[in-house]
Parts: C-alpha cells; sequence; structure tokens
C-alpha cells in the first residue's frame, strides 16, 4: 500500500459516511499507547498541537504549530497546503472555510482537554471519524514497513550497546541516557525505554537510579520511533551467570513467543495469538499467571500514526491482515523468576507473521 492509496480509502469512507471534509487532530505529546491521526494523514510529525483538513476532493491542508515549523511541514507533506498557525484551532476553523458541510472528526478523545473542548464547541455537529482513518491505516504503507525495519535495526543495535556497557555500579538512569543517546546517534528520533534491574523484578518499569548489582535481573522495552515509525524488542539480561532455573523459565516464554508468532496468520484474530502463548504457559501450570493483575495481554500494535490491530489480548477478534505490523511478547511474571522479557515486533504476511528482528530473544548473561 501506497500513501496515496490510504489517502483514496479514507476519501472513500468520508463519501460513504457522507462527510464534506474531516478534521484531524494531534495534541503533539506523542506517546507508544496514542494513536496520531494528523501522522497518519500527512507523514508529519508534529513537534506542537497540529491538524489536517481532508476535503473528500480537492487539496487537503495540514496546520502547523509553532509557526516556525512549517517549512519541515513541507518537505513532509509537500501536496498539502501548509497552514502556519499560533493557534490550531484558529488554523482549522480557518481552513474550513464558511461552508464546511458535513464535518467528521478523528482523534478528538485522544487530545488535551483545553484544545479538545474548543473543538467541539466550534464544530459541534461533527461526527466521529476515527475508523475512517485508522480503519484505512491498519495495514502500513511500503514506506512504513521500510521504516519499521530500521526502527527494528537500531533497537537491536541499543540492545547490543546494552551488553557491552551495562556493568555493576552502574546506575539504570546512567544505562538509559547511554541507551537513548546512542539510538539517537543511529537515527532513531526517540526511544520510549522501559528499563530496570533488580534481584527479582515486579514489573518492567522506568529507570529509577538504582545501582545494578552483581546477580541482577535486567529487563529492557527497547522502543525507538524512525521517521515516525515505531518497533521495539524486549529483552532480559542477568550480571552475572543466570541460573538453571532462570534459564528454563526464559526458554519457556521463548516457546510461548513462538507459538503467538506461529499462531499469527491473516484472516485469524488477534486472540488467537494470546490464545496460543497462553495454551504453552498453561501446559506448564501457569494458568493463573496468564490473566490480570499478573498480565493482560501479550503485545500491541505500533505507531505512531495508527496503533491497530490494537492489544494481543483475549478480548480482540480484530482480524489480522497482510501489512499489520504489531508487537508479540509474553512477557510474563512467574512465581520462581519474577518478571521476564520476550518479544519481538512482527509484520504480517501472506505466509504468516515475519520477525523484524535479526537475532529473537535470548536470555544474555554479562560477564562480571
Amino acid at each position: 500500500m501506497t500513501h496515496d492509496e490510504r489517502l483514496a480509502a479514507i476519501r472513500a469512507g468520508m463519501v460513504e459516511h457522507k462527510l464534506d471534509q474531516l478534521v484531524a487532530i494531534h495534541d503533539g505529546a506523542h506517546f507508544i499507547e496514542t494513536p496520531n491521526p494528523v501522522f497518519v494523514l500527512s507523514r508529519f510529525k508534529s513537534l506542537g498541537p497540529a491538524a489536517v483538513v481532508l476535503p473528500k476532493g480537492g487539496e487537503a491542508s495540514l496546520i502547523v504549530t509553532p509557526t516556525w515549523d512549517a517549512e519541515r511541514a513541507k518537505e513532509c507533506a509537500p501536496a498539502m497546503r501548509i497552514v502556519a498557525a499560533d493557534d490550531v484551532v484558529d488554523g482549522i476553523t480557518g481552513a474550513l472555510g464558511d461552508a464546511p458541510g458535513a464535518i467528521g472528526l478523528a482523534g478528538l478523545a485522544f487530545t488535551a482537554w483545553e484544545i479538545a473542548s474548543r473543538i467541539a464547541q466550534k464544530l459541534p455537529q461533527a461526527s466521529p471519524a476515527d475508523d475512517i482513518v485508522f480503519d484505512a491505516a491498519a495495514a502500513k504503507t511500503t514506506d512504513e514497513i521500510a521504516n519499521a525495519r530500521e526502527a527494528t535495526r537500531i533497537a537491536e543495535l541499543g540492545y547490543q550497546r546494552l551488553l557491552e556497557i551495562a556493568r555493576p555500579g552502574m546506575s539504570e538512569d546512567e544505562l538509559t541516557v547511554e541507551l537513548r543517546w546512542y539510538t539517537k546517534t543511529l537515527g532513531a528520533e526517540d526511544n520510549f525505554l522501559l528499563l530496570c534491574a533488580g534481584a527479582r523484578n515486579p514489573a518492567v518499569a522506568p529507570s529509577n537510579g538504582r545501582i545494578m548489582q552483581a546477580g541482577d535481573t535486567l529487563v529492557a522495552e527497547i522502543t525507538p520511533s524512525y521517521r515516525g515509525q515505531l518497533a521495539q524488542i524486549c529483552r532480559t539480561v542477568t550480571l552475572g551467570p543466570a541460573s538453571a532455573d532462570l534459564k528454563h523459565k526464559y526458554e519457556l516464554l521463548v516457546r510461548a513467543m513462538s507459538a503467538g508468532i506461529g499462531a499469527a496468520v491473516p484472516g485469524a484474530p488477534m486472540a488467537a495469538i494470546c490464545r496460543a502463548v497462553n495454551a504453552v504457559l498453561e501446559a506448564e501450570g501457569y494458568g493463573e499467571y496468564c490473566h490480570p493483575p499478573h498480565i493482560r495481554r501479550r503485545g500491541h500494535g505500533l505507531g505512531f500514526g495508527s496503533i491497530r490491530p490494537g492489544d494481543v489480548s483475549l478480548d480482540n477478534d480484530t482480524a489480522l491482515k497482510e501489512g499489520m505490523v504489531f508487537m508479540i511478547h509474553p512477557n510474563q511474571h512467574l512465581p520462581e523468576t519474577g518478571y521476564l522479557l520476550c518479544g519481538e515486533p512482527v509484520l504480517l504476511t501472506a505466509n504468516g507473521a515475519e520477525a523484524l528482528t535479526q537475532r529473537q530473544s535470548a536470555l544474555a548473561e554479562i560477564e562480571v
């Protein structure tokens, strides 16, 4: 799929829903769990609040704040009219014109209240249009898939850097800063990194300044973005030799992940992946730990644009289709070991799920 084909699909959805114009809004606060309809439509990852006004026919407008970021917007969205605005809501109303017709709104529920409330007041008759935008973006474009591969490459190089420099006596914060900086030198725009270490981790969490010690188990979610596309790898490392029990339990998680990857085929519901992961763990007596409060999902979509197909969870019946990119991670708390991380980003092809990583999860041991 190309970006132009995606826009054509969105415009077809507008016609089906009898919309004359579609307004996509994003407040500029980027997070891996928050979809961004402005990026879907424009391929522009904004620094501040931004919007796209898309008519069912004719030129679309990209409203950009702050005004000095307009030049970068022109490079990202050369086919759109760029509107540099001091206020994104004023820019939207100006771009809509005096007779806007029937309007659909995408992204309002994910937008900061001070912006969303003003838009709702300005456009009281607008109807929700999130599905029109995000359904068309459930499968990635050719460019987004290439960017996901590059983001994965950066994540793997970041992990290799972790193995080279992590050591007892180093703080979690120091390691996190080093990895963020290193992945940015490789081209990442950002790295949504969770990293912590301990003798027995209750979960994965942001670094908190703790000094790492020999015997710790270090868990890390490395999630760089490249040209607006996220990828993630989940890894577990021991500072010093791993116990035989820890090795055995981690091999169990790898088997569970492989089962999940094998279940990811076109037409299957997302829930089938979660069931396949859980089945491996349930067979070993860990059925209790496959449900809240221990675990809720076995992966998730990868944005920033659309985060569809959503969570790898038992309550997600979204049908998988070619071109989807998402995360499969049987991250798990086990009573014997604490929380362990294991996971890969995958691309759904006609033949099933292709892991984007060159080297899949394996328990690593750092000599101390």
